[in-house]
C-alpha cells in the first residue's frame, strides 16, 4: 500500500472479526515498525502484545472497572480539553452517536452505556498492543511512542489489519501491572486495539472529518 494512500485511508476500527491475529503476522508487522524514528535513536518504546486468555482477562478487568465506574488513574496525567478543543471532542462524539443511534433508537441510554463498555474491552478486538516506556525518561519517550503507534497504524492495513488507538486501555495501570507483570518503573502510554476489520460493522463507516490546512498552519517566509 502506498504511504499517501495509507495516510488518507486510515481510520479507527471499532468493529473487528473475532479471528485472532496469528503471532507470525504480528511479528512481521512489528519487525517492520521497529524502523520507526525516535529521538537520538534511543528507541524508548516497549510493547506488551496481548492475545488469547491474557487478552480476554485484560478486557474483562478493564470492562469491569468501566462498568463499576472505578476512577481512572493513568500514569500520565489526563486533562480534559476546554474551549475549541472541547467543542471538537463534542462534535466527534455527536457524529458517532448520530451514525450508530439514528433518531428513534429505542433504549438509547442503555445502548450508549453498552458502547462505553465496548471501549473498555478494546472494542472487542482479538488482540491488543500496550506501549510503555521507562519512568526515568523524559517527554521524548511519549513522542517516540506516538511515532511508533502511528507507524503501526499505517503499516497494519498491508497485513489486512485494522487498529484503534486507545488511551482508555492504559487508564488502569494497576490492572496491567498485575496481569502482565510489568514493574512500577515503567509508565503506560497508549493501547492499540488490533485485528481484522469487520467491513459490515456500523462503527467502521462513521464519516470522518479533518480541519483544512489553512486552519492549522501559519506560513512564514513564503
Amino acid at each position: 500500500m502506498e504511504v499517501i494512500e495509507a495516510i488518507r485511508s486510515r481510520r479507527s476500527i471499532r468493529g473487528f472479526k473475532p479471528d485472532p491475529v496469528p503471532r507470525k503476522v504480528l511479528e512481521e508487522l512489528l519487525d517492520t515498525c521497529r524502523w520507526a524514528p525516535s529521538a537520538q535513536n534511543i528507541q524508548t518504546w516497549e510493547m506488551a502484545i496481548l492475545g488469547g486468555k491474557v487478552m480476554a482477562e485484560v478486557k474483562a478487568r478493564l470492562e469491569a472497572n468501566v462498568k463499576d465506574k472505578v476512577k481512572p488513574n493513568p500514569d500520565l496525567p489526563s486533562i480534559e480539553p476546554t474551549g475549541i478543543y472541547q467543542q471538537r471532542a463534542i462534535e466527534s462524539r455527536d457524529n458517532t452517536d448520530r451514525h450508530q443511534f439514528p433518531p428513534g433508537t429505542e433504549d438509547l441510554d442503555a445502548k450508549r452505556a453498552a458502547y462505553l463498555l465496548r471501549g473498555g474491552r478494546f472494542h472487542d478486538a482479538p488482540n491488543g498492543i500496550i506501549i510503555y516506556s521507562d519512568r526515568s525518561l523524559d517527554q521524548k519517550a511519549i513522542i517516540n511512542a506516538g511515532i511508533l503507534a502511528q507507524t503501526i497504524a499505517l503499516a497494519a492495513p498491508a497485513y489486512g489489519l485494522g487498529t484503534c488507538m486507545m488511551f482508555r486501555a492504559v487508564t488502569y495501570p494497576d490492572v496491567l501491572r498485575e496481569l502482565l507483570g510489568i514493574p512500577d518503573s515503567k509508565i503506560f502510554i497508549l493501547g492499540i486495539a488490533i485485528g481484522y476489520p469487520n467491513p459490515g460493522h456500523i462503527l467502521n463507516s462513521i464519516p470522518r472529518s479533518r480541519l483544512p490546512v489553512e486552519t492549522l498552519a501559519q506560513w512564514h517566509g513564503f
